[in-house]
């Protein structure tokens, strides 16, 4: 019979040979063309005695029937048989993967069913099986419902409140393990069926759910992480349920993270649904003050050192591996960039004292990491208050005597590097001579060990980043830097030549053409490397040599880069058309974007070729990784994509009879998890960031190109990968300028017009807008910000078509300032807080929204931004309360004195008496910033407003004074010199500039604010000008300020001519006068004088 043939395939497709199993394929794709092969199938499961046919046999008719079309194909009959059938055999079915391929069959069906009438005899079933009083029946109920409540939770949407209840009384008295599993299983699949008044029901089993778990973490650790993924589906779509419940939750996972006799998988899983609570419950965090409890456990577990951490690979990154360890050093970063500083710091710096100082190796490396982490997420704070203290703790720690400490402590100084320049540049004759002592030493290591030295990776990342962020002044440790870094390329280790390869590009970049004496040697080690056919091994190098070479042509200078360019361009379009490898093209790509700094407009010639790779690298999909989303039945993969294919071609044949109706059947079957791998998804990001410089360095002659680079970005420019995304839209912005500016070049240029670069802006500000508001990720939302302020400030009005996209930014600053951003939602319930609890990230977010305020009123003229200004004011107003922290407060200051400079005379009247009173109740505040933006603003509002505030003079005046006698901030001096200048420049009848001028030249010259030069230097002048009595009377103090600065870097140009000029009338004009005081100024004042004259 058939029935028996397709047994005997079955079977035979489950022996372990290849030409066995070969023959038996093709059979079967013969048995599938029978149209009778769902009944051949049932069959065999009811008949066969080998339990892994039958089972087999239950897979192949849920992929059969999975599709709804096939299911209604069936006949009445043989959907009867079928339904009652399988209702049977699944209670008589003694083998448990037979039962579970029946159960996963039966949920199929259940779905179709739902479609047209409830299967009652279904629901009868399994409420018998779950109330049923014997142990295994119950159990196949609850894995039954289990089962149905993720493949057909419609089954149950009509009785979510009874069945809920069930759940609970379950939880509570049940007590066996397998059977509350399930229900939390199927409460999992549930979560987001459950409608707002399901939701209580379901919130009270919250705390029998955790009991449950706290059970399984000690009976049977795989079922416990299963059972964690609930709070997954909570966070992710239901949070408002574990509102209630967020302590303890925490507790729980705090119990299972720190308890060191649980298997590291549960204790990691634990540990990410923490890092999902402080993502997005930050302020339920700090509310219940679990700050102190959750460092308390993460400290210990940091201390513990998982085999992994030895060795220099397995430790390559701290985040990568996921030992228990790393992952309590990543939540403490996930809370430096959640958590307010000032909650988060006082706590976690106490360990760190205390730890610094045992006599515990384990305990001085957690102690390191924890600092390396808080880099990134606290670096004001730590700007602020504990710069020093930290450097003088990791430099300690690089001369520790455990390699591990020193490997902690080297990554906590890259991360100080990486996010705390410039000021960490402030240390660096405390800390350059221990990294190039530690440098040394470990090359002397490797000499002698010949292989690569623990702290190999951490030494150079430490090495790059510290070197790079000192810039210039790097130049005097180079030829130290360069002999030690130049030895690793003689060592006996791929890793080491890699690292040092990466070090000198870093080297480059802080040292520019101080680089040149190196620059032949270096180039011929490059070459080496720089070949089609390669090792493994070699070929990574070769990344990392084309990395180094574009950093030596945008830095080494273009004149000295330009013999070599063509030939690095021809090599680049050679190897990538040649070796397909994401990061080669990701390196070769950056070559591009940096001898394209050296070509200039030559480059065009290649531009064709280059930027078909880099279009196919957009668009490409390659690097996806799918997998499928439900692997059970997994021994038997290698034939369902088989039969999965053929089926569809079956039913293609015999789909045009009921064909069309039927697109409510979603596959599941097929809904698979995406993963990118990592290098595709670079190279993706750098090719974005090549575009945009290569646009920014060839200018107008990219014209031709710049339409289709747009349409080509602007394709990704909601890809599902934050980096790529960000990429994209800072690309979209520096695309847009330069069509801008190519635009207004325009003469030889008529392939662009100022109309499509502002058809580009209004695209492109519309996706900026709604990626801010729509998108859940900071990081990105903060591109897109800072994607906007770049494209009002370059175009200015031209951003602006009509008044409906001046309208849509408005909206979006409000929107940030009320916190109704997407990626601000998560703390919103909690709303007695204060303001200053919050992550610093958080708080740069509000900021750059309130930067395109400034921007606004600069790039529009006042008839049109004036009316929206209103609406604004009060934002800022919201940020100078008495509680407002001294970040705020400066901050708001200071945009408003530059939304006010935006303004100008046209636009500032209606909002010139509102800033006075910030501006003059800043002028005392406690803080020198504070103190400075607002005598800034004060000077922005006496040069707008003359005509408005000039009753208000003397009170000006009497505040200006007042300030000055206390100050001791010079930046804020500068700031007042500079009110006091324009305050003469505009009033010069009505004020007494007998007491203010030679008060204003006792502070002269500046030393900090150099751009306050520009008022002063114009009042000086225009005193000149008018033969002010005040200026012959300080002739001698003028001259010598002037001569202190016209050489300098500290005036403009225009600034500079004026001044010149200034000097060459008084040596007309006053020639006595000027050669007595040059008598008694300094030699090299004199010469100064004479140098001067000769200019002209």
């Amino acid at each position: 019979s058939m029935a028996a043939s397709l047994e005997s395939i079955l079977s035979r497709l489950l022996v372990p040979d290849n030409a066995v199993i070969a023959q038996a394929t093709q059979e079967l794709k013969e048995a599938y063309k029978d149209p009778n092969i769902v009944q051949h199938l049932w069959q065999v499961l009811c008949v066969s005695e080998n339990v892994q046919v039958r089972q087999y046999s239950a897979l192949l008719l849920r992929k059969k029937l999975f599709r709804l079309r096939c299911w209604k194909r069936l006949s009445f009959q043989t959907h009867h048989a079928l339904k009652s059938g399988l209702l049977q055999k699944i209670t008589s079915e003694q083998e448990k993967p037979v039962v579970m391929a029946i159960c996963q069959l039966v949920a199929v069906i259940a779905k179709h069913e739902c479609q047209r009438t409830p299967w009652t005899e279904l629901q009868q079933l399994l409420s018998e099986l779950m109330h049923s009083k014997s142990i295994a029946k119950c159990t196949l109920g609850f894995h039954m419902a289990s089962v149905i409540s993720s493949v057909a939770p419609e089954v149950f949407s009509n009785h979510f409140k009874p069945l809920f209840k069930f759940f609970g009384e379950c939880l509570q008295s049940c007590g066996d393990e397998q059977i509350c599993f399930y229900v939390i299983k199927s409460m999992t699949a549930l979560v987001s069926f459950i409608g707002t008044d399901d939701a209580n029901c379901f919130q009270v089993l919250i705390p029998q759910v955790m009991e449950v778990i706290r059970r399984l973490a000690s009976s049977s650790e795989d079922k416990a992480v299963e059972a964690l993924e609930l709070f997954d589906e909570l966070i992710d779509s239901e949070i408002a349920i574990l509102l209630p419940h967020i302590r303890p939750l925490i507790k729980l996972c705090l119990e299972i993270a720190g308890d060191t006799r649980k298997g590291e998988v549960l204790r990691v899983r634990a540990m990410s649904v923490l890092s999902w609570m402080i993502n997005v419950k930050k302020k339920a965090i700090v509310k219940h003050k679990l700050i102190p409890e959750l460092l308390d456990v993460l400290f210990p577990i940091m201390e513990e050192v998982s085999p992994g951490d030895q060795t220099e690979e397995e430790e390559e990154d701290e985040h990568s591996s996921q030992s228990p360890s790393a992952c309590a050093a990543q939540l403490i970063d996930t809370m430096a960039l959640h958590l307010p500083p000032e909650k988060l710091l006082p706590p976690l710096l106490q360990h760190v004292d205390k730890l610094v100082k045992s006599d515990k190796p384990s305990q001085r490396r957690a102690a390191y990491l924890a600092i390396a982490v808080i880099a990134e997420g606290c670096s004001e704070a730590i700007r602020q208050k504990h710069l020093a203290m930290s450097v003088r703790a990791i430099c300690e720690g690089i001369l520790d005597k455990d390699a591990q400490v020193r490997n902690a402590a080297l990554f906590a100084l890259g991360q100080f590097a990486d996010f705390l320049q410039p000021d960490v540049g402030k240390y660096a004759n405390q800390v350059m001579p221990i990294l190039l002592n530690h440098l040394g030493q470990t090359a002397e290591l490797m000499a002698q060990t010949r292989k690569d030295p623990p702290n190999l990776t951490k030494t150079f990342y430490a090495l790059e980043t510290f070197c790079e962020s000192l810039e210039g002044a790097l130049v005097s440790y180079l030829p130290d830097v360069m002999h030690q870094v130049l030895l690793f390329l003689s060592a006996p280790s791929y890793r080491a030549h890699e690292l040092a390869i990466s070090a000198i590009g870093s080297a480059a970049n802080a040292t520019k053409e101080y680089m040149l004496p190196y620059f032949p040697e270096i180039i011929g080690r490059l070459k080496h490397y720089l070949r089609e056919h390669l090792s493994e091994q070699n070929a990574v190098i070769r990344t990392q040599a084309i990395d180094t070479l574009g950093c030596l042509a945008r830095t080494i200078g273009a004149s000295n880069f330009l013999p070599m360019a063509p030939e690095c361009v021809e090599l680049g379009l050679h190897l990538i058309s040649a070796v397909d490898d994401p990061d080669l093209r990701r390196s070769t790509y950056g070559m591009f974007a940096s001898v394209s700094s050296v070509l200039k407009a030559d480059m065009t010639k290649y531009l064709e070729p280059i930027l078909d790779h880099m279009f196919t690298s957009l668009q490409s999909t390659e690097g996806v990784v799918t997998q499928p989303a439900d692997t059970s039945g997994a021994s038997f993969q290698l034939f369902d994509d088989l039969v999965e294919s053929d089926d569809e071609a079956a039913e293609v044949d015999t789909d045009g009879v009921d064909g069309a109706s039927d697109d409510d059947d979603t596959d599941d079957d097929n809904e698979q998890s995406c993963t990118v791998a990592n290098a595709y998804l670079e190279e993706k990001e750098d090719t974005c960031v090549a575009i945009a410089e290569m646009a920014e360095n060839i200018g107008p002659a990219f014209a031709p190109h710049l339409e289709k680079c747009f349409m080509e970005v602007y394709q990704i420019a909601a890809y599902p990968a934050p980096d790529v995304q960000k990429a994209a839209l800072s690309c979209l912005g520096q695309l847009t300028v330069v069509l801008f500016k190519s635009a207004s070049h325009a003469g030889d240029n008529d392939l662009v017009s100022i109309s499509d670069s502002s058809k580009a802006a209004s695209m492109l500000i519309a996706k900026l807008v709604e990626v801010a508001h729509f998108e859940r990720e900071r990081e990105v939302v903060l591109a897109a910000l800072e994607t906007l302020g770049l494209v009002i400030n370059e175009l200015k009005s031209i951003a602006f078509e009509s008044d409906e996209q001046v309208h849509i930014v408005v909206d979006l600053v409000k929107s940030a300032f009320n916190k109704e951003l997407k990626s601000q939602y998560a703390d919103n319930e909690i709303e007695d807080s204060d303001e200053q609890d919050e992550a610093e990230y958080d708080g740069l977010l509000v900021q750059m929204a309130g930067d395109l305020v400034p921007a606004m009123a600069k790039a529009l003229p006042a008839e049109r931004f004036a009316p929206y200004m209103a609406g604004l004011l009060p934002l800022f107003m919201g940020k100078l309360k008495k509680q407002s922290s001294t970040t705020d407060k400066s901050y708001a200051v200071g945009t408003l004195a530059e939304a006010a400079e935006g303004l100008g005379e046209r636009g500032i009247a209606p909002f010139c008496r509102p800033l006075l009173q910030v501006f003059l109740n800043a002028m005392r505040d406690k803080d020198s910033e504070v103190r400075s933006n607002a005598v800034f603003g004060l000077g922005v509002l006496i040069r707008n407003a003359p005509g408005i505030l000039e009753p208000e003079y003397p009170t000006l005046l009497e505040a200006l004074s007042t300030m000055l006698a206390r100050e001791d901030n010079r930046r804020a001096m500068d700031n007042i010199c500079g009110a006091v200048a324009k305050l003469i420049l505009v009033g010069v009848s009505v004020v007494p500039v007998g007491q203010i001028f030679p008060v204003l030249l006792e502070q002269l010259p500046l030393q900090e604010d150099y751009e306050e030069n520009a008022s002063v230097f114009h009042c000086i002048c225009y005193l000149y000008g008018l033969k002010h009595e005040e200026f012959i009377r300080n002739i001698p103090s003028i001259l010598r300020i002037i001569l202190r600065v016209i050489h300098t870097g500290q005036i403009t140009e225009e600034t500079r001519i004026n001044l010149l000029h200034l000097l060459k009338s008084m040596h007309i004009s006053i020639p006595q006068q000027v050669q007595a005081i040059l008598q008694v100024c300094t030699p090299e004042e004199q010469q100064r004088f004479h140098t001067v004259l000769e200019e002209f």
